[in-house]
């Protein structure tokens, strides 16, 4: 028998008992739609977290203010700090200080809106990794004469001033009036983000205000962002030996990253375990469908090893049938999953590029399943004796 007669057997097999064949081919469909299913939200999370990671500033560490627990009071720091931790940590690019200003409110005209502040030096910008869009940022005059003078973002830019110039423009921020002269690209300082806006003071106008020389975060920018957690802890343990008996916190940007992906892949581990037990279930499924086929169709297997059929031809037939059955049941499957993730990405506005290795995987683990769950069973019924199998009638 030519491939053609076996691929109309089987059809025709498929076809004489659509009952049998639907239930083992849903079986499929259930394992293949939680794999597929799986490998997809995989496959978008990954790109969303790549999409956050280029939006984020720079590979930063973050040191905040040491805490007193016997006082249970905050030891600020001041540029003494700063440049003890210069002198003595390596593997740094930049160290800067920064003042956390909080959410506050600013003023134009009869506009209100609330930002984020941050008081800062002229490091701040190349340590944060953005671009200048227009005007200049904080020169060192600017801090050494206490130039009432901002730098805003983009978002608060477009937010406050509608597409209009903003450079030059007075604002009131804290009760106090200063010039726009920068603009900067907007990026956010973690992965959820943060649609507010920014805007910037120096740090000198900051310590003027406040009649203090303190600020409360010290932020580190590596030579090479593989060292990151190497200088991070090296850092803790410079200044805990300046600050004794006090807690130190520090952070990277990086780490809100490692922790989102150390969540995605717990759960695409967790779902997959649950989509290979689906398709497992799908090929014992397939299994008992063709022992049973066996068992009802042993007289027609007898006559046709009577009339010249193989073993091989019996084995194949059998094969083929589980195939197209798991093949139907993992394309339907992969087709409904990359429906439904098309209408969620866009609902969503989510990142997404079609690939083709999930479907592959998907249908190929389909394909292996129906192949291996019916091979033992079509393996016996190519091996009935033609006599027997005839006499079972």
């Amino acid at each position: 028998m030519n491939i053609n007669d076996l691929l109309s057997l089987t059809s025709s097999s498929l076809r004489s008992n659509p009952l049998r064949s639907f239930l083992s081919s849903l079986g499929v469909f259930m394992g293949v739609f939680a794999v597929s299913g799986t490998l997809q939200v995989s496959d978008i999370g990954k790109i969303y977290l790549k999409t956050q990671l280029q939006k984020m500033e720079s590979p930063q560490i973050s040191i905040q203010s040491p805490y007193n627990s016997v006082t249970s009071q905050l030891e600020k720091y001041q540029s003494e700090d700063l440049e003890w931790l210069k002198t003595n940590l390596s593997g740094w690019k930049y160290i800067a200080p920064v003042q956390n200003g909080g959410n506050d409110a600013i003023f134009w005209g009869t506009q209100k809106i609330n930002v984020e502040s941050q008081a800062v030096t002229p490091d701040f910008l190349p340590m944060s990794g953005r671009k200048l869009i227009g005007g200049k940022f904080f020169t060192v005059n600017d801090l050494q004469q206490t130039r009432s003078v901002i730098v805003i973002d983009q978002l608060l830019a477009q937010k406050l001033f509608k597409g209009k110039n903003p450079l030059r423009k007075m604002i009131t921020f804290q009760n106090k009036s200063y010039y726009i002269q920068g603009v900067i690209q907007t990026r956010n300082s973690n992965t959820w983000g943060d649609e507010q806006g920014l805007i910037l003071i120096p740090l000198s106008v900051y310590q003027s205000l406040k009649s203090s020389p303190f600020f409360d975060k010290i932020t580190i920018t590596p030579k090479n962002a593989e060292n990151i957690e190497q200088i991070q802890n090296q850092a803790t343990s410079i200044l805990k030996k300046r600050f004794p008996n006090v807690d130190i916190y520090a952070s990277s940007n990086i780490e809100q990253v490692k922790s989102l992906e150390k969540v995605l892949n717990g759960v695409t581990i967790i779902l997959l375990v649950i989509g290979s037990i689906s398709l497992f279930v799908g090929g014992v499924g397939i299994a008992n469908i063709t022992i049973a086929s066996v068992v009802e169709r042993t007289p027609e297997i007898g006559l046709r090893r009577a009339i010249g059929a193989t073993q091989k031809n019996i084995l194949i037939q059998f094969l083929l049938e589980a195939t197209f059955i798991s093949m139907t049941g993992g394309i339907i499957a992969i087709a409904t999953v990359q429906g439904i993730t098309i209408m969620t990405v866009t609902l969503l506005n989510l990142p997404y590029q079609f690939g083709y290795q999930t479907p592959l995987v998907s249908l190929s683990s389909a394909i292996i399943v129906g192949i291996v769950s019916s091979f033992l069973p079509a393996l016996r019924a190519s091996k009935l004796d033609p006599v027997e199998a005839l006499r079972s009638q």
